[in-house]
């Protein structure tokens, strides 16, 4: 993203704010759930937005994009019990943006019982170290960019952080912030797109990344739940990827991004193993 889209964004998020804050939510939106339902809350990025499956479709605030496809954010909606109350994740967000979001959502997330949230993809340049590490670019380029996007990883966590402290302060709901998979497999050997070297040098800057959220997490009450498991050898290489690629158009916007299923059996898992529907509805 350019630094006058994203100026724009928060132009936009910014005016959302205030606007909501003054004129509040729908009322469906703000009123609080019957007794012994789950409210649900989602915000976050692409990843929290579905983005891989379905259609692409305007979100509730200004500028945010999110999708129509199955998710793991409509398998948590279908758990018995479960109320989403809003869906606000929208793909491009940075963490300070995930947190703005949850500024001008202060009504719902106050009744809220359950979050989830992606964060701190946005925050790095990686569609530019995946296109110098293609096959498309260079070894040099390639080492340049994930030289510059080592140096920045270590940024995201605190800006992570105090987007997790303002959605602590706004909620008292139990917070998940979901990892994000390995995008490729690099045991199948070369691919048309990436070498297996520089798909390994990838995953490892996306561990990174992920202990980095993981980290700041510590001194809320989120808890950071791993997708790496389930999509072990799932990554684009893969003979069963579940990370979209189109090769037919590189800048498609749903490339790297999981998959429907990528979302049903990768994300889903993960998390409803760290919900308990009984304790969040009493």
């Amino acid at each position: 993203m350019t630094g006058k889209a994203r100026t724009r964004i928060f132009a936009v998020i910014t005016a959302a704010c205030a606007a909501l804050a003054l004129g509040g939510l729908a009322p469906a939106a703000a009123q609080a759930d019957p007794a012994g339902s789950i409210s649900y809350v989602n915000l976050g990025d692409s990843y929290s937005a579905g983005f891989g499956s379905g259609a692409i479709v305007p979100g509730p605030l200004p500028g945010c994009l999110q999708t129509t496809g199955p998710s793991h954010v409509s398998q948590i909606e279908a758990l018995p019990g479960v109320d989403l109350s809003i869906n606000a994740a929208c793909a491009g967000f940075t963490a300070e943006q995930v947190g703005m979001a949850a500024a001008a959502l202060a009504a719902p997330l106050s009744t809220a019982d359950l979050v989830t949230l992606t964060l701190g993809g946005n925050d790095l340049p990686w569609g530019q170290a995946v296109a110098a590490c293609s096959t498309q670019g260079s070894d040099s380029g390639c080492d340049e960019a994930t030289a510059a996007l080592a140096a920045a990883i270590g940024s995201v966590g605190p800006r992570v952080h105090r987007t997790l402290e303002r959605i602590d302060l706004l909620s008292s709901a139990t917070i998940l912030v979901a990892g994000y998979p390995r995008l490729f497999t690099s045991s199948t050997g070369d691919q048309p797109l990436i070498s297996a070297t520089h798909a390994r040098t990838l995953n490892r800057l996306g561990d990174e990344l992920n202990r980095e959220i993981r980290a700041a997490t510590r001194g809320t009450s989120a808890k950071f739940v791993p997708v790496l498991g389930p999509f072990n050898n799932h990554g684009f290489g893969a003979s069963e990827s579940w990370i979209y690629f189109n090769p037919a158009n590189p800048v498609d916007p749903f490339n790297l991004h999981p998959t429907g299923t990528g979302y049903s059996q990768g994300y889903f898992p993960a998390l409803a193993h760290r919900i308990d529907l009984g304790e969040l509805a009493g």
